[in-house]
């Protein structure tokens, strides 16, 4: 009986730590919740049973994470380490190992501790093949070098880790980690100089964070603020200041992430200030300076403080560059050395001959004493790898029938993508030479449209030319015979007669003008070459509603000189009819064209084209035939936008330059 008591006792304690880990992560409230994953890790502890208690402190370690208990994070951890290791729970042991580096590089400023805890995860995930978890543990790698300037290792790591995340599925953590992995490129391409790589990365980190699953608003603008430092860095101030602006936009930005906004704005500042910008200058420094002290936000200070130095020293106002200079090293002395190194470079700027010189005397001496610390942390960093995977080698090693089998497979895999990518450029000539036959046989079928159409015309003017003639020559000429005769008759003596022959000679007055008027009607030999031109648009849009049937409307093509127009022109926009007509014919819920065409003061031809084709603005982009029509107008340097209209109508709006036809 007595057994069963103490069955049933420890079998309440377990339901009650049970019971206790539900309620910590299903409560809303942060504190309630960890107060529940407190108690149910006192509870896992008199039960002596280390899984137990292992399970409840990883609960527990999240929420002190949560709520910023730092410390009690850290000792938990280390304290998991230990339990891991005595019931040999590899994959625990691997994740208070990744807690650790995640404490040491967010919340301490000990990266090697970091690294080294990021490390030995690293290779515990490998021996147990998480890759997802290996893989976070490599950025972490990554990120400290970074830090540490420790710029190629980083890139290394960082190539390790995208290439084992392209291996899984795309999950939304997997693309979650994978921008946070290119937002590291790109911080270490800036670095190195290789711009356009650095500018591509964060391009690829800012895209793949905006299709992320839930709020990343920080990330997203923690991204952007990169990509505009960098092209301030560069001299593109324009770019870096439309990045700044987006994040300075974004009310959510302002509200809850003041650190982001705080450096978007000072960036911002700083960008006007060196394109010689100074009309919103010093007072955005300053309003920096306040938001963040009605925020508590310190680190951010520095920058504004040594950039409002610069910016005074600028203006020669020797005393506020030398306070705003004094302040931002008081401050930097809480820091970084990188901070310090900056505030003293500026103060040998802005202060006075003897007193500049020993600022600038500290700067070399510091700048040395960082680039030794650099050079000491790396070999560190070599030496924890060194060390780690020298263990691993004495634990296991690669046959050598493994490394022939993987440069095997990596030469048929690299023979495989370079047969994938000389097919696909095989295929993109086809269709380039296609898209080139084809152009070439639109401007032929307008040719001989063109062409027939001045057949037909000279043909009705030849015929109209020959009934003028035979009018003039047969019945003209009869008839004023018989008016002169019966003129003749008129002067007869008898009065009857002579009224009768009146009102003939009258009539047959009037046939003859009408005759003549007819004549000269059908003798115009003028060539109208507007009418032709309209004409064959006209024709062309009636015959394609035949088949289709959608509505168009042709608006002020009469008002445009075609007689005075170049012929490449005409083909141009009559090739771009061709294109929109034929997309609203294949496009099921496409049935309205509106053509709507005027002549600039500029000599420009101003067309139109507004569509109810049922896509985006920015999917239309990809479309071949709205591609071709920009190529078309490229070709003959006009211009070209394209947007949604407020009944969500597709507006191409084009401007082509008049080129005079050849007399």
């Amino acid at each position: 009986m007595i057994s069963y008591g103490q069955n049933s006792s420890f079998q309440k304690t377990i339901d009650s730590i049970k019971t206790l880990r539900h309620l910590a992560s299903k409560e809303t409230d942060l504190n309630t919740r960890l107060e529940y994953a407190e108690r149910a890790a006192n509870l896992s502890l008199k039960t002596n049973v280390d899984s137990t208690l292992l399970k409840s402190n990883e609960i527990l370690s999240k929420l002190y994470w949560e709520t910023n208990k730092n410390e009690a994070y850290r000792d938990i951890n280390k304290q998991n380490i230990a339990l891991a290791v005595k019931i040999k729970d590899s994959s625990a042991l691997g994740q208070a190992h990744l807690n650790l580096g995640e404490y040491y590089r967010k919340r301490s400023k000990y990266g090697d501790s970091a690294f080294n805890y990021y490390h030995k995860a690293e290779k515990i995930y490998q021996n147990l093949a998480l890759k997802f978890q290996r893989c976070e543990a490599l950025f972490g790698m990554a990120v400290i070098q970074c830090f540490e300037k420790d710029y190629i290792q980083s890139e290394v790591t960082s190539f390790n880790a995208l290439n084992l995340l392209e291996s899984l599925n795309q999950s939304n953590d997997i693309k979650k980690l994978k921008s946070f992995i290119y937002n590291n490129l790109g911080l270490v391409y800036g670095q190195l100089y290789l711009f356009e790589d650095s500018i591509n990365y964060y391009s690829k980190s800012i895209k793949l964070k905006k299709k992320l699953k839930g709020n990343f608003e920080k990330n997203i603008s923690n991204s952007i603020n990169n990509l505009g430092f960098l092209y301030k860095e560069i001299g593109k101030y324009d770019l870096a200041i439309d990045n700044f602006k987006k994040i300075l936009q974004n009310c959510y930005i302002k509200k809850v992430h003041k650190s982001i906004y705080l450096m978007s704005l000072e960036n911002y500042a700083h960008t006007l200030f060196l394109s010689g910008d100074f009309d919103q200058l010093p007072q955005l420094y300053h309003k920096v300076l306040k938001i963040a002290d009605t925020s508590n936000v310190v680190y951010e200070t520095i920058t504004a403080h040594q950039h409002l130095a610069e910016y005074y020293h600028y203006f020669k106002q020797k005393d506020s560059a030398k306070h705003y200079a004094y302040k931002a090293l008081e401050i930097s002395k809480n820091y970084y050395n990188d901070d310090i190194l900056k505030s003293l470079k500026v103060l040998s700027k802005v202060e006075d001959d003897s007193i500049a010189v020993k600022h600038y005397a500290d700067y070399i001496k510091l700048n040395d004493s960082i680039q030794k610390n650099e050079r000491l942390t790396r070999n560190k960093f070599a030496r924890i790898q060194f060390e780690t995977d020298n263990y691993i080698e004495k634990t296991k090693k690669l046959s050598s029938q493994n490394v022939l089998i993987s440069i095997i497979i990596a030469i048929i895999v690299f023979v495989l993508v370079l047969l994938y990518i000389v097919r696909i450029q095989i295929g993109k000539n086809q269709k380039l030479v296609f898209a080139n036959k084809q152009q070439k046989a639109n401007e032929q079928i307008y040719t001989l449209i063109m062409n027939q159409q001045a057949k037909v015309e000279e043909t009705r003017l030849t015929e109209r030319y020959t009934v003028s003639e035979q009018l003039n020559n047969g019945i003209l000429n009869k008839l004023t015979g018989s008016r002169f005769g019966l003129e003749i008759l008129s002067m007869s003596e008898k009065p009857l007669n002579k009224e009768a022959y009146k009102d003939y000679v009258a009539e047959l007055q009037h046939l003859e003008k009408e005759i003549r008027d007819i004549s000269h009607s059908l003798k115009k030999t003028s060539f109208n070459d507007d009418t032709t031109f309209i004409s064959l648009i006209e024709d062309y849009l009636e015959k394609q509603n035949d088949i289709s049937n959608f509505k168009y409307d042709v608006n002020l093509i009469n008002q445009i000189n075609w007689q005075d127009i170049n012929d490449d022109l005409k083909i141009a926009i009559f090739k771009i009819i061709q294109e929109v007509a034929y997309g609203i014919i294949k496009h099921k819920n496409a049935n309205t064209l509106t053509l709507n065409f005027s002549e600039e003061i500029t000599r420009k031809l101003r067309l139109e084209i507004i569509t109810n084709l049922d896509f985006s603005a920015k999917r239309a982009q990809k479309k071949r035939r709205l591609k071709n029509i920009k190529h078309i107008v490229s070709k003959l340097k006009g211009t070209y936008t394209m947007e949604r209209d407020q009944n969500k109508h597709l507006c191409i709006e084009l401007e082509l330059p008049i080129t005079p036809k050849p007399r």
